[in-house]
């Protein structure tokens, strides 16, 4: 018997609400991956006027870090962003240039109770905003693991049409331990379950609304 090989046309995608959504009285989401910085900035007085906000990270964010430094009550310091400098065969005596960087925070602050969901498709970008979750304690993590691979993207081809991407930076937390392979974990470790699935419900999603809302 023949068996076609397939691509899979993807994951089975959790049911999300609108980007920008009151999911119960005073409690809020928002979607980063779907938001432009111009939503964020109409949809701020409300979250102002928040007591619990869902920031959902499952992704890509589509704008800047508007969110994480309105959160903050200082500036944020990111990973530690290391270029390698070569300058001699087989890589010897090659040296790191720090290209790490401090953003600034914003006001006003926001002051509700935050929580960021995340998993293995939060990756690169994705994972420079969490990691400035993670690392001033801005809110708690419900998920999984983000995918553990940052830093900007060296490609090339392979015969046969293959691309290869790796990446070009060596990338550290802020306090100097390891990123790559790691990630950024979650303080409520949560996991789809095939029933959920089944049942399109979103279980990351309920966790972080019976987190926030405590």
């Amino acid at each position: 018997m023949a068996v076609r090989r397939s691509v899979p046309a993807g994951t089975v995608e959790e049911p999300r609400p609108e980007k920008i959504a009151e999911l119960a009285p005073g409690i809020f989401y928002v979607d980063i991956d779907r938001i432009t910085d111009d939503d964020f900035r109409a949809a701020f007085n409300s979250l102002a006027a928040a007591r619990g906000i869902v920031f959902d990270l499952r992704g890509h964010p589509n704008g800047s870090l508007l969110a994480v430094k309105h959160l903050a009550s200082e500036p944020l310091r990111s990973p530690r962003f290391h270029v390698p400098l070569v300058t001699r065969p087989d890589h010897e005596g090659m040296r790191f240039g720090d290209v790490s960087q401090t953003y600034s925070n914003s006001t006003p602050r926001l002051t509700a109770k935050a929580v960021f969901l995340t998993d293995g498709r939060a990756v690169s970008y994705a994972e420079t905003y969490m990691s400035l979750v993670e690392q001033h304690h801005l809110a708690e993590i419900v998920g999984g693991p983000t995918a553990g691979t940052n830093g900007d993207i060296n490609p090339f081809v392979l015969p046969g049409g293959y691309d290869v991407l790796w990446t070009g930076l060596r990338v550290l937390k802020q306090d100097g331990s390891r990123h790559h392979g790691v990630g950024i974990q979650p303080t409520v470790p949560v996991s789809r379950t095939l029933k959920g699935v089944i049942d399109g419900r979103d279980e990351l999603l309920e966790k972080a609304i019976e987190v926030v809302s405590r």
